[in-house]
């Protein structure tokens, strides 16, 4: 197996995950988001869609944003991090993120990856700062992107913001603990 193919499994892997449950939900006319999608009422008593919910998109824009940013932050953060780390801090980010949703939008609806991306997002930044270098642009990616969240109605903000933290608290506690 060459070096590339062995690169990021667990993210192309993941990818692949989300890509399949995409299409398979294009093809059921949204049945399958509306099993997967994370419904802050009833979040408690299907604490499934906590994470599930992490896996279906809205629509195609939505699902190129988050793939694309997976395989971005995915790769970098896995090879540092390890396989099995990194699997952990991803599913974690999604459940931190529908968690903090499920508080500032008790009535809402959700779909997407985008607080386990803002979890890799979180962790990158707290990454790059334990090995000593400059985290300026990644504070600044953060910040627009956050920045987009508040402004644009649509976007569940308390996903993005929940993700992000519970991303960097877990690097963080990662990078102080050894391998």
């Amino acid at each position: 197996m060459s070096q590339w193919a062995k690169r990021g499994q667990v993210t192309k892997t993941l990818i692949g995950i989300n890509v399949l449950v995409f299409l398979a939900n294009f093809a059921s006319d949204n049945a399958v988001a509306a099993l997967l999608a994370l419904n802050s009422p009833t979040a408690f008593s299907q604490p499934w869609t906590l994470l599930t919910s992490g896996f279906a998109h809205a629509d195609w824009l939505h699902i190129l944003l988050n793939m694309y940013s997976l395989w971005i932050f995915g790769e970098a953060i896995e090879s540092y991090l390890g396989s099995k780390r990194y699997v952990w801090l991803y599913l974690l980010s999604i459940v931190g993120g529908s968690i903090a949703f499920v508080f500032t939008d008790p009535t809402g609806i959700a779909v997407g990856a985008s607080g386990g991306i803002f979890g890799l997002m979180g962790a990158y930044f707290v990454i790059i700062r334990a090995l000593g270098y400059r985290s300026s642009q990644m504070l600044g990616l953060i910040a627009i992107n956050v920045v987009l969240s508040f402004v644009n109605p649509g976007i569940a903000l308390g996903a993005h913001l929940g993700g992000l933290v519970a991303g960097a608290a877990i690097a963080w506690y990662f990078t102080k603990v050894k391998r």
